[in-house]
């Protein structure tokens, strides 16, 4: 990164630009277009170049941090995306596509796991808790648009968020998933 910056910036392109493909085609497989999945690509090398400008002395893993904002950009544009097409895909309908490049992005076997086990957590916590947890964590959606959908006010669909949240932090945690939130 002591080279001019269009210099450094191109050599990380280059390098990262299939890895960063690969987990944008992923996570967006299942709702967006070639078109999308290009744009986001572009999208993540922009937020990847003004992460590494802001860091006065840059240190750490580069390929963490671009996977890391690579996944981050990845979900929200796949978020906006099916809250604009007002598609639900169910949570346990979710399974990456693999591709070559999958054994280096995460372990699937801890990953399937773990999803399993949170699957598990959320459908204990029971109706309307567990929609109300996977519209506000999993689509991003407002509690005013979840309490408009179930036919709650806005300020019961927030204490329910805070009340299922505890209940499902005891549940990860009575599981043997030790979860920091």
């Amino acid at each position: 990164m002591k080279e001019p910056k269009d210099v450094w910036q191109r050599a990380i392109y280059d390098e990262y630009c299939a890895y960063v493909y690969t987990i944008a085609a992923n996570k967006l497989s299942n709702c967006g277009t070639v078109e999308d999945i290009e744009e986001c690509v572009a999208d993540i090398f922009i937020d990847i170049f003004r992460s590494l400008q802001s860091e006065k002395v840059f240190s750490g893993d580069l390929k963490c941090i671009i996977s890391t904002i690579a996944k981050r950009s990845s979900i929200d544009l796949f978020r906006r995306i099916s809250l604009k097409n007002k598609r639900i895909v169910p949570i346990d309908e979710l399974e990456p596509n693999l591709t070559p490049f999958h054994d280096e992005l995460e372990n699937s076997s801890d990953r399937k796991e773990l999803k399993g086990i949170l699957i598990d957590c959320v459908n204990k916590l029971g109706d309307p808790d567990s929609s109300i947890i996977i519209n506000h964590y999993y689509y991003g959606r407002s509690s005013g648009e979840i309490a408009s959908d179930l036919k709650m006010t806005t300020s019961s669909v927030q204490k329910r968020i805070q009340r299922a949240r505890k209940k499902l932090k005891s549940l990860l945690f009575k599981a043997g998933v030790d979860a920091e939130w």
